[in-house]
């Protein structure tokens, strides 16, 4: 086979997966190893003046000795006058249409590599003019590692192109959980929503400030209404200020399911609305493990005296001091003890009654963990950040128990999400005592490490991940970055993009993770 037999070859097979533009450089050495991966590659005029060549665009690279295709990105791009090129000095300025007619020069990152069947990293050396070719959808899906199956979020884009290929979190993205991070307004909470209208796998959004209400309710999901003592009112009085409250006044009550759970219907939509509360007598060895109020003696006997004093928060110190004074503790732990459980009382969030005679009790959880729900917390937070985190933690453990047994009885994961926008909110860095950030990190590692095997994926939202508990970075194995600070973008180590997603609009983001043939991708998601 001679020279131009090889090479022609070459074209032949970057015609099978795409449209040959160019030549990889003449002029210019071609070498890449570990630390540089990038070569030169030149576009003639002709293809320039009818072909978008943007910083971005993806580009294939059919190698004729090797026989192997490679997946590239434009890096950078140049323009030469050809004076320029033959470097002669020009004497005046004059215009000269055909001193541009030169090759457009492209500075091309390479991704991956296909070696018969495989996908690989970049390594067989790139022979000077090898054809370089636009390439089709599925050559780029299959050298990006895109998956047909998972939760579709965007498309890929090219600069300020969208291309015809779908961006999807996959299943084992989610179940080694993401991160998204994002300033105001760069698109987190649109993105939440796709993820949660288009999930086929059961998930739970945990909305401290209505965000995700209104759109849960046009999904056709449930909506999970946990409420406080300052809302002792009576059912339909509830229904109607959380109606006015979410902005879906269209609504009416069209079922009673039981005293606390009702479909609402608008006469064209319709979901679940279910209001809950919690009993001490019921989670009173759960509260110790879900809040930083206690110390770990304070935890421990907390649950001790409690379990042998059957009684209401209201009446836990008048009916429960004796088993407390019988314990001889330190003065200490039992100071914390009373203070906690004054804390508690003030969460407003135990023993409730609705018009004094109706005790609200959890939801069933296990119907939820096969249903998209939204858990509403804007009545816990009027509380305070503990009435809200702490109704989201326990939920979250009423879910993860409920897994945990399903895993441990017959050995099969369970896929469910857990969705925090807010994150910082509830997974805090510090401002905490040592026992009570180890509390919460052993929280995380239950939700996040042990949640994985059972087949629990975490999604978590925040604008400010330098407040956000180093755990949660460490465990998040896919990152999404959308507009953000550099501070923001450093945290999670991806300042290389803080230049780029400055003026980037709504939705323009960077996806980060180890499920991939590339290490990133760039994609703009869909609106809701």
């Amino acid at each position: 086979m001679n020279e131009n037999e090889i090479i022609e070859k070459a074209k032949e097979r970057a015609k099978k997966y795409g449209e040959v533009v160019g030549l990889v450089s003449r002029v210019s050495p071609i070498s890449h190893g570990t630390e540089n991966k990038e070569i030169k590659a030149d576009i003639p005029f002709d293809v320039y003046l009818n072909k978008k060549f943007l910083v971005g665009t993806y580009i294939g690279i059919s190698i004729p000795i090797s026989e192997t295709l490679i997946l590239g990105r434009i890096k950078s791009v140049e323009r030469s006058d050809i004076l320029a090129i033959s470097k002669i000095p020009a004497l005046s300025p004059m215009e000269d249409f055909s001193a541009i007619t030169t090759p457009l020069s492209l500075t091309i990152e390479l991704l991956s590599e296909k070696v018969g069947n495989d996908i690989v990293p970049p390594s067989s050396p790139i022979d000077p003019q090898s054809p370089i070719f636009i390439p089709n959808q599925e050559f780029l899906r299959e050298m990006l590692g895109l998956l047909d199956d998972g939760i579709e979020i965007g498309s890929l884009m090219e600069g300020y192109k969208k291309i015809d290929v779908p961006v999807k979190l996959t299943y084992e993205m989610l179940r080694h959980h993401i991160l998204i991070v994002g300033t105001t307004g760069a698109g987190k909470t649109n993105l939440l929503k796709i993820i949660m209208a288009n999930s086929k796998i059961p998930l739970i959004v945990f909305d401290i400030q209505g965000d995700y209400v209104k759109s849960m309710a046009e999904i056709g999901g449930y909506i999970l209404l946990p409420i406080t003592r300052d809302y002792n009112k009576k059912v339909n009085e509830l229904i109607n200020i959380f109606l006015f409250r979410s902005g879906l006044n269209d609504y009416r009550i069209k079922e009673k399911i039981d005293d606390t759970h009702f479909i609402l219907s608008n006469g064209e939509k319709e979901f679940h609305l279910i209001i809950s509360g919690f009993r001490l007598a019921n989670t009173y060895y759960l509260l110790p493990d879900v809040t930083p109020i206690f110390s770990q003696q304070g935890a421990q006997f907390f649950k001790l005296i409690t379990q042998n004093c059957k009684t209401d928060i209201d009446s836990w110190e008048k009916e429960c001091k004796k088993f407390l004074n019988s314990y001889n503790l330190h003065e200490s732990t039992e100071k914390n003890i009373l203070r906690s459980v004054i804390s508690l009382e003030n969460t407003g969030l135990l023993d409730i009654k609705l018009e004094g005679k109706l005790y609200l009790d959890e939801p069933k959880y296990s119907e939820l963990i096969n249903k998209k729900t939204v858990v509403d917390l804007r009545f816990a937070l009027e509380r305070g950040t503990l009435s809200s985190t702490t109704t989201a933690f326990i939920i979250a453990e009423r879910i993860f128990n409920i897994i945990d047994n399903n895993y441990k009885t017959d050995g099969k994961e369970t896929p469910f999400i857990f969705i925090f926008d807010e994150a910082h909110e509830y997974f805090p860095q510090g401002g905490r005592e040592e026992e009570s950030k180890e509390a919460l990190e052993r929280l995380i590692n239950k939700i996040m490490r042990l949640g994985r095997v059972r087949g629990i994926g975490t999604i978590l939202a925040t604008h400010r991940p330098t407040d956000l508990n180093d755990l949660i970075l460490t465990l998040s194995n896919s990152k999404i970055a959308l507009r953000a600070d550099e501070d923001a973008l450093r945290k999670i180590g991806m300042e290389e993009y803080s230049k780029s997603l400055m003026a980037s609009p709504p939705g323009y983001g960077i996806l980060r993770t180890f499920s991939l043939k590339v290490q990133d991708l760039v994609f703009r998601s869909n609106k809701f």
